[in-house]
């Protein structure tokens, strides 16, 4: 069945760009999507939903990656690191959409086949500050956006999942919480990539980042930081085997995580966002993360074990660390 929705894609695809294309390999993603691997004038990667509810997240990166090359701050440092729209089209009554293909082998690979070494982690890091620096610098050449009214709508969304969990009181103490201590300062808003994780960085064979795919989460108006503390706690996750609420309950309580410690205070000192932030800014990570899960209405969404691994028990240990101290000691304020 793959081998045909392929060969009728290629088939298209010629047709649309009026020369002969050849089928490298095809592969279904776990999240329910055929990426085929093309060679037509460059190497190009078609993606085909297996599933309806996968179509509009394949709609929104093709959407994402072309008003990507429309930006005028996007500079060479990330066009040369982001896939190319090629087009959408529709093959045996399937939409489909190609992109160029970026080099290197993706960090989720890596680390099942020995661990993720400290340099990839601070290549993306360097990656992810210019992004949002360059952002943050258009940003304040014309009438800024804000991310105030995105998170609100992403706050509300994931509401649904807290009362499912069981957890709807104590999600609304914490909402209230980090909204007090984020409008106490002045936050900017950034580009941010949404769902930056090991499988969707790309690195060579030096550590270093070649390529960043899978854009579909991205956001014009974000919360800065919020990136890399998903990549962060997330590759603390697969580390562990972990989900991803079990490793950001383990993220905020730890007593010292050293260098990824030092990769988010120094993140946040290139964006002049203060270390205060860095706990509040973490369960924005966390929201934004479940958001996507709202958004596309995945599957895993509505299933008891997942809610409590990843809602109930964040909210539960948040609870205990709020009852436990009337000011949240985390480790980064002793820093700032």
């Amino acid at each position: 069945m793959h081998s045909t929705l392929a060969s009728s894609v290629v088939d298209d695809l010629s047709d649309r760009l009026g020369m002969p294309c050849d089928l490298l390999d095809v592969h279904a993603t776990r999240t329910g999507s055929l990426t085929i691997r093309i060679r037509a004038d460059r190497l190009c990667i078609a993606k085909l939903p297996l599933k309806p509810a996968t179509e509009p997240r394949l709609r929104q990166n093709a959407q994402t990656l072309t008003a990507l090359g429309q930006l005028s701050w996007v500079t060479p440092f990330l066009s040369a690191r982001c896939p190319e729209f090629v087009l959408a089209g529709s093959a045996s009554g399937n939409f489909y959409s190609v992109e160029t293909t970026v080099p290197g082998r993706d960090g989720a690979s890596i680390l099942k086949s020995g661990g993720v070494p400290d340099e990839m982690i601070l290549s993306a890091e360097r990656f992810l500050s210019k992004l949002q620096k360059a952002s943050m610098l258009a940003a304040g050449q014309r009438q800024p956006s804000r991310w105030e009214e995105p998170f609100a709508s992403a706050v509300a969304r994931v509401a649904h999942l807290a009362r499912q969990a069981g957890a709807a009181q104590p999600y609304e103490r914490l909402i209230c919480d980090i909204t007090n201590q984020l409008s106490a300062q002045s936050i900017p808003s950034v580009y941010a990539h949404g769902n930056f994780w090991l499988g969707n960085a790309l690195f060579d064979a030096a550590d270093n980042l070649t390529g960043v795919i899978d854009w579909d989460c991205a956001a014009e108006c974000s919360l800065p930081a919020t990136d890399l503390i998903y990549l962060l706690v997330r590759t603390h996750s697969l580390a562990r085997s972990a989900s991803f609420g079990e490793a950001l309950a383990d993220w905020m309580d730890a007593e010292s995580l050293p260098f990824l410690d030092t990769c988010i205070t120094r993140h946040c000192g290139e964006l002049s966002v203060s270390t205060e932030l860095i706990a509040p800014l973490s369960y924005c990570s966390w929201i934004l993360h479940l958001d996507a899960h709202c958004r596309y209405s995945t599957a895993t969404s509505a299933n008891p074990k997942w809610l409590d691994r990843n809602v109930r028990q964040v909210l539960d240990r948040w609870q205990r660390r709020a009852i436990s101290s009337a000011r949240h000691a985390y480790r980064w304020d002793r820093v700032s």
